[in-house]
């Protein structure tokens, strides 16, 4: 931790119930970096710290804000950037970057770490990218960015053995805020996909549909699905058909077939850990979806996904 008050970093503990809530905050910090002082400050738990000729992938999502000072960042996605004050910034898991300060400047940092189903949701449906990660805010939208968040950095300073529900509440106020400024997918050239585009109206197809995509990375049937819903397996087949124009089998593989493509293109997980994260009971059924649904194998397709980035 820093020495100086207004300059510290803590790594909250997070309980399985923080994880099964789908949003949680893992950590967060702020600091200014003097002109012609060493980056990053202090000594960060071995995952988080970095250097300049290295770079980092983190496990987890970032907010990143730089309130004043001028420095440089770069991503696989991105390419080299040139960062100043009032530049705010994603970082994503599984993704390279690296960044500082200009030594002759110096800068002042803001970041909080967040991750959890809801934020990988936001990347599958295409509203966060880390191709789209860069927005720079005029004075009066830093200073309302600044309220909220020194508000939650302030709350993990006084209590940093504690996740609590307030915390969460400022990060997701945080992130919302973070989502107004950041730039938008272009939709008018987008292909149509095989997953949901339009809101569904029936309540039963609805509650199918979050059952099937909070629970799908663990063993989950048609059969045990229709149990834990006041309907029949025919009704529940004949209305998904007719809100979504597929079959219960085939929302649960398109959510699993979702779920290892952020994983092969994210991350460096083995093959076989990334089809049973992602509910898979097999390696094999696995390979036999990707080939059906992509054309290729998973290492194929994770080999594409890279020379692509």
């Amino acid at each position: 931790m820093g020495t100086e008050e207004s300059n510290f970093f803590h790594y909250l503990p997070i309980s399985d119930w923080d994880m099964e809530f789908g949003f949680y905050v893992t950590g967060g910090g702020r600091g200014t970096v003097p002109p012609g002082a060493n980056y990053p400050l202090g000594q960060h738990p071995g995952i988080y710290h970095f250097s300049w000729e290295r770079g980092r992938e983190l496990p987890e999502f970032q907010i990143q804000f730089i309130s004043t000072g001028r420095g440089e960042f770069e991503s696989t996605p991105t390419g080299p950037v040139s960062i100043e004050g009032g530049t705010l910034f994603l970082l994503f898991p599984g993704v390279w970057h690296r960044y500082r300060p200009v030594r002759a400047t110096g800068w002042t940092e803001r970041w909080l770490s967040i991750h959890g189903e809801f934020m990988h949701r936001l990347c599958e449906q295409g509203t966060l990218s880390p191709h789209r990660a860069f927005a720079k805010l005029n004075a009066a939208q830093s200073a309302s960015f600044l309220e909220t968040f020194d508000r939650i950095l302030n709350r993990i300073h006084t209590d940093p053995l504690r996740h609590t529900p307030a915390v969460c509440a400022n990060a997701m106020e945080l992130l919302t805020q973070a989502m107004e400024h950041l730039p938008t997918r272009d939709t008018s050239s987008t292909p149509a996909s095989s997953g949901r585009t339009t809101p569904v109206d029936d309540p039963i197809v609805n509650r199918a549909l979050d059952i099937i995509w909070t629970r799908s990375d663990r063993p989950l049937s048609v059969n045990q699905l229709v149990a834990a819903l006041p309907t029949t397996r025919r009704t529940l087949e004949r209305k998904m058909m007719s809100s979504l124009g597929h079959t219960v089998l085939d929302e649960i593989n398109h959510c699993r077939l979702l779920r290892a493509k952020r994983l092969l293109s994210e991350t460096s997980l083995p093959i076989k850990s990334v089809a049973y994260l992602s509910g898979f009971s097999s390696q094999e059924r696995f390979r036999r979806l990707m080939q059906s649904k992509e054309g290729c194998a998973p290492g194929e397709y994770r080999n594409r996904r890279r020379a692509e980035g």
